[in-house]
């Protein structure tokens, strides 16, 4: 069996949108218990997110002031985004991978494990001293120039000794030199955390696997079955019904499950491929999509 490196952007989300231009889903907006209600701030979808109080760490950063979380953005509906893993998240003193292996099957799963790593703190000083060579802890915050609408870009929230600096910029550029402050040294400094265990593996521990506290969950309408494949069914553990769960996005519903409906859920996510159906109480019928959230990250349902 054969696998895949996803960054953030290949999401397996994408099978999905055909059906979800033209298909609806059940009314409401309630959140359930034990859902998170849906806040304005999207940490993997929506720039929103990259705006803290300047002198403020954002929840999940490390006792020594240290935060890195590094993602994309696109305006495009948030069904389409939902898979956008940040590429590299360090908090607590772990580095949490956002680029996995995926079994290359169908029906693939329909929720990616993450992993963490414990990272010294010589690696963290390595990041430091590479975000100040490149210009990045000044004044200056956007390196996008005059991106064109629609445009890709990529964020990059790195608090330093409990300073934040939410940086905006180009996922390429033409810059022929990594000069400090410039988008190429934005660039720059985007490739090295992408890549950050290839750089300075040596000051990364053992792999474990990530135990997410938070997981964003996203009801779809129910996949067609492909070929002689036959969709299973499987009973909605929740009290909530669909029509109850999180917030409409659209054609889309979408919450964060959090706490003992969590501790519910996560087993039957981890069950399920891209062919399940999830039945609540009212008979009613939807596929599912979900993924971890990493500290310091609000989700993607808006």
């Amino acid at each position: 069996m054969s696998s895949r490196i996803y960054p953030m952007d290949n999401s397996f989300v994408r099978l999905l949108a055909g059906s979800l231009l033209s298909a609806g889903l059940v009314a409401g907006c309630v959140a359930s218990a034990g859902v998170a209600s849906p806040t304005a701030a999207n940490a993997s979808s929506s720039p929103a997110d990259r705006s803290p109080a300047p002198s403020a760490a954002p929840s999940g950063s490390s006792a020594g002031g240290f935060y890195l979380r590094a993602w994309q953005y696109q305006a495009v509906p948030p069904e389409y985004t939902f898979g956008w893993l940040p590429v590299v998240t360090i908090a607590d003193g772990n580095y949490i991978n956002g680029r996995v292996a995926v079994p290359d099957i169908y029906p693939g799963p329909i929720y990616i494990e993450l992993s963490a790593r414990p990272i010294s703190a010589e690696g963290i000083d390595s990041i430091v001293a590479k975000a100040r060579a490149d210009g990045l802890l000044g004044d200056k915050s956007d390196f996008t120039g005059a991106p064109m609408p629609g445009s890709k870009l990529a964020y990059i929230r790195l608090v330093v000794d409990g300073v934040a600096h939410d940086l905006t910029g180009p996922l390429l550029s033409d810059a022929t030199s990594a000069g400090g402050g410039t988008a190429g040294a934005f660039l720059d400094f985007w490739n090295f955390i992408s890549g950050i265990d290839g750089w300075i593996g040596t000051e990364l521990g053992q792999s474990s696997p990530y135990s997410p506290t938070s997981v964003a969950v996203m009801l779809t309408p129910p996949t067609e079955a492909k070929g002689a494949i036959v969709p299973t069914e499987t009973p909605w553990p929740l009290a909530s019904t669909f029509a109850a769960f999180g917030k409409q996005e659209g054609s889309v519903r979408c919450a964060t499950v959090t706490g003992t409906d969590l501790a519910t859920l996560l087993p039957v996510i981890k069950a399920s491929n891209q062919l399940t159906r999830l039945v609540d109480s009212t008979g009613a019928k939807v596929s599912l999509q979900a993924r971890a959230l990493v500290p310091g990250e609000s989700g993607p349902c808006a």
